[in-house]
């Protein structure tokens, strides 16, 4: 069969021009049905990222929240999780997420029909967990900035959990390391159950808003942070940003009065160990006798080991200054006193020894008789004082006769009593001193002979 035959038409049966329209009319129609089931590319989109904030969390919900987690807010806003930064608050989790934000694009991105205005809170809902976080950050990159930040932080502890801080140890959370003890300072207190901390610690920091943050605290002297490990749990003020303890030593002298037993423990040589670590060294002892035979007045000189940040060098809470108190606590003794010198060992003054004659008044005859040539006192092993020489004569008394005579007379039982000494003293732009105390013509000394202890005036000082 001829395609056209001699009449124009189609195969015999269609006239071609007719065929032409039909051709022509069925294409428009197939073209509008094109137009008409076009499937909606919806609404133009766009992708920002994003911090949230999602406060603190159990640890069940820190667990299950990871990296690449997603969820529809609605049909066209999506948010993925692409990090997670966590550290610790008391004792529960602080989770801080970047994610990326896909969103229409209305005169700026419309995440769940509302912009991404700071301090606005997301949802974030998985098959796994819900959380709520608030919008801390918006734009830059996928990642928080993440800097390692060195801190000084400063707690009291129990005794106990300051036994277990050591250098190294590491604050974890979920398996992910937060922060590290990089140095450990260990100071006692007035209470023998507490002691002052100071820790060197490396945390992991995060940037928002270009301010250094450890979760949700901004890294700023005074603020507190909270680092918890399986044996003990700091929660301490921060003392120092981008610096360490900076550990160095101090020479200092201090006075104090102890009791007898203390006073004979006290040796050159002693070490104060608090919870481990050494922060005092006993390096020189002088004992003086008091009025209370049962209490002792000492003059220590202390090597300690201090803290050189800041403005001052402290020994723990303490500045290294003239007046501060410190206490140490070598185990077998504590000792607490005023420091009287800084940057020396020893008393004020070079140790020398003068002579010294003092006066006893209307004392009874049998302690008068007690007092002899060569006895002494002796303190760690040196002799602070010898008795030379003794002159004893009654004391006078004034008598009136039966015939109202007035007379002149010896004490039947009191004496007056002139002691010859020789005392180890420490001569000083002021003069010399015993036993700590100016030594002057009318002044008191107090000298321990071991069966007696004498207070008396001083008459007079020579070379």
């Amino acid at each position: 069969m001829e395609l056209i035959d001699d009449k124009g038409n189609l195969f015999g049966v269609i006239n071609v021009v007719d065929a032409l329209v039909v051709l022509f009319v069925l294409a428009a129609v197939v073209a509008g049905a094109a137009l008409v089931f076009q499937p909606d590319s919806g609404p133009e989109t766009a992708t920002t990222n994003v911090t949230l904030d999602l406060g603190t969390q159990p640890t069940y919900i820190v667990s299950a929240i990871n990296a690449g987690d997603t969820y529809n807010a609605t049909q066209n806003s999506r948010l993925t999780l692409t990090d997670v930064y966590l550290t610790p608050q008391g004792d529960r989790t602080r989770v801080i997420v970047r994610a990326e934000v896909q969103a229409p694009t209305d005169d700026g991105i419309s995440y769940a029909n509302a912009p991404l205005r700071l301090g606005r809170t997301l949802t974030i809902a998985t098959n796994r967990y819900q959380v709520r976080g608030q919008l801390r950050d918006v734009g830059r990159n996928d990642t928080l900035t993440r800097e390692s930040t060195t801190v000084v932080i400063r707690d009291r502890i129990g005794a106990a959990d300051a036994r277990e801080l050591a250098a190294g140890d590491e604050i974890r959370l979920a398996g992910r390391t937060v922060a590290t003890i990089e140095d450990v300072a260990v100071y006692a207190t007035g209470n023998p159950t507490q002691r002052d901390v100071f820790v060197e610690a490396t945390l992991e920091t995060y940037r928002s808003q270009d301010e250094r943050r450890f979760g949700g605290t901004p890294l700023h002297r005074g603020q507190t942070v909270t680092l918890p490990t399986a044996e003990y749990t700091l929660n301490g003020q921060i003392e120092r940003v981008d610096g360490g303890l900076a550990l160095d030593s101090a020479d200092v002298v201090i006075e104090t009065t102890v009791d007898a037993e203390t006073a004979q423990r006290l040796a050159a040589g002693d070490t104060a160990t608090v919870a481990g670590y050494d922060t005092a060294e006993v390096a020189s002892v002088t004992a003086y006798a008091t009025r209370d035979p049962d209490r002792v007045r000492v003059v220590v000189g202390l090597s300690l080991r201090t803290l050189a940040y800041g403005e001052r060098e402290r020994f723990g809470t303490t500045p290294i200054q003239r007046g501060a108190g410190v206490t140490v606590d070598t185990g077998q003794y504590t000792l607490s006193g005023r420091i009287e010198r800084t940057g020396t060992l020893e008393p004020a003054g070079t140790a020398t020894t003068r002579t010294v004659t003092l006066r006893m008044s209307e004392v009874r005859e049998d302690m008068a008789d007690a007092i002899e040539p060569g006895m002494t006192e002796r303190a760690n092993g040196e002799t602070v004082a010898r008795v030379t020489a003794v002159d004893t004569q009654p004391s006078l008394i004034i008598t009136t006769g039966e015939n109202g005579s007035v007379n002149v007379v010896d004490h039947p039982f009191n004496r007056e009593v002139e002691i010859t000494t020789a005392l180890r003293v420490r001569e000083t732009t002021t003069g010399p001193r015993f036993k700590g105390e100016p030594l002057r013509q009318g002044s008191t000394v107090v000298i321990d002979l071991g069966t007696i202890v004498i207070e008396a005036e001083v008459v007079s000082v020579s070379g």
